[in-house]
């Protein structure tokens, strides 16, 4: 009985986990929960999706969710960000699309947010996006910077993912020019 009350324990961590990642890897998921290697991930994965406690799909490899609305043009970026979480340590302070407000006008919805040291990082994920819609959130960031500082006496950092060598070089130039903290990964 008692393993069996273990197991429905463990099942439920890792479907609150992905409920909060919305997709995710093996990998990820043996990371975030402390499933231990590779083949002792498969073979839960495997009893909790026979038993429809998760759901999963092929895309490059497999990608597990709980929710039935499947979004196959996101999973890419989620996964993304889902690496960057794990990256920096799994912040207990990690939310992921919130709305930055300036007297109440919606300015930004960074990818996700969290605090480092007792400072802000905003996390954007850049796939294809249009350079220019880059270069206005950038701008967009340039503000809230300047805001955050005179409040919480610093500099937030931004922080960009993406998979392209030259969209990096692009933001690092357009960070620079504008005087943003920024990291690129």
């Amino acid at each position: 009985m008692l393993l069996v009350s273990k197991k429905l324990n463990r099942y439920e961590k890792i479907r609150s986990s992905l409920a909060d990642l919305t997709y995710a890897t093996r990998e990820q998921l043996r990371i975030i929960n402390g499933l231990g290697g590779v083949r002792n991930a498969n073979r839960i994965l495997l009893d909790m999706e026979r038993m429809g406690y998760v759901k999963s799909v092929r895309y490059d490899r497999k990608v597990y969710y709980v929710d039935t609305r499947l979004k196959r043009s996101e999973i890419q970026h989620i996964l993304m960000r889902n690496n960057l979480f794990i990256k920096f340590g799994m912040p207990s302070d990690w939310k992921k699309e919130v709305p930055l407000r300036i007297n109440g006008e919606v300015l930004l919805i960074p990818d996700a947010m969290f605090k480092r040291k007792g400072e802000l990082n905003f996390v954007e994920i850049e796939l294809m996006q249009a350079m220019k819609v880059n270069y206005d959130k950038i701008k967009r960031y340039k503000e809230i910077s300047s805001i955050i500082f005179s409040q919480y006496n610093h500099t937030p950092t931004i922080i960009f993912h993406t998979v392209s060598d030259s969209r990096r070089l692009k933001l690092e130039k357009e960070c620079e020019k504008l005087g943003v903290k920024y990291m690129i990964i």
